[in-house]
């Protein structure tokens, strides 16, 4: 039989650790001194080694008592269980992490609600793996391309919403340079990725446009685009 304090000391551990394992369940020893103090037995300190040893692995305190609770315990089913949990949390520090190196990368010129905004928008439509694909364009692109096609699109904006003010029917066929170039720029964007493409259409749908594109483009213009594409000849 082993008293709490003399326990604590040899294991290193606190009293107070002690008496909060006992609290929550994790150890609670069944004998008691006549004195009413915490003994613990053969079969506690076994368990209490078990705490131990998966603590010192990173489990959680109640992934410890569900794997030790278990009926006939199995150490490698604790450790496989508690594995998938870190693999998971390392894939999700790994998003946050290139969070923050695109964030890092846009606060040099942009404002920060601004850019944490936009940033929270397209996290809402594209899968980590396709940000990652796209920042890994990005940088291959380099950043004067990156600003020609930005500008170039300006250009398209602004020759659509003149046509639609004029009154130029969608399906006239001096708008087909306009839809094909479109075409390119975002196959340029998306790679020839089906999926990213997917993301890039659902973000533009659900969106504001002029949000999207920093004022760029409005709704009224964006529909008229919309009507030009589905106009051009699918061949």
């Amino acid at each position: 039989m082993w008293k709490i304090g003399e326990l604590a000391r040899r294991t290193g551990l606190t009293v107070r650790t002690l008496h909060h394992y006992d609290e929550i369940g994790l150890l609670s020893p069944r004998e008691r001194s006549e004195g009413g103090h915490r003994v613990y037995g053969e079969g506690d300190v076994r368990r209490l080694y078990r705490i131990v040893s998966l603590r010192s692995l990173g489990f959680p305190l109640d992934a410890i008592g569900a794997a030790l609770d278990r009926d006939g315990y199995d150490g490698r089913a604790a450790v496989r269980d508690h594995l998938h949990r870190l693999e998971d949390r390392i894939e999700r520090d790994r998003a946050l992490r290139r969070t923050l190196r695109s964030l890092l990368d846009r606060l040099e010129t942009d404002d920060f609600l601004t850019t944490i905004e936009e940033m929270t928008m397209h996290q809402r439509y594209y899968t980590p793996e396709q940000l990652e694909q796209l920042q890994r364009r990005r940088r291959d692109l380099g950043d004067q391309a990156i600003e020609d096609v930005e500008r170039e699109w300006g250009e398209i904006f602004a020759t659509l919403r003149a046509e639609m003010e004029a009154g130029t029917d969608p399906a006239d066929p001096k708008l087909r340079p306009i839809a094909e170039r479109g075409r390119e720029l975002v196959a340029m964007f998306t790679g020839g990725d089906p999926g990213i493409k997917r993301s890039l259409n659902e973000l533009w749908q659900n969106e504001d446009p002029a949000k999207i594109s920093h004022g760029m483009v409005d709704a009224e213009v964006m529909a008229y685009y919309g009507k030009v594409q589905a106009a051009m000849p699918t061949t």
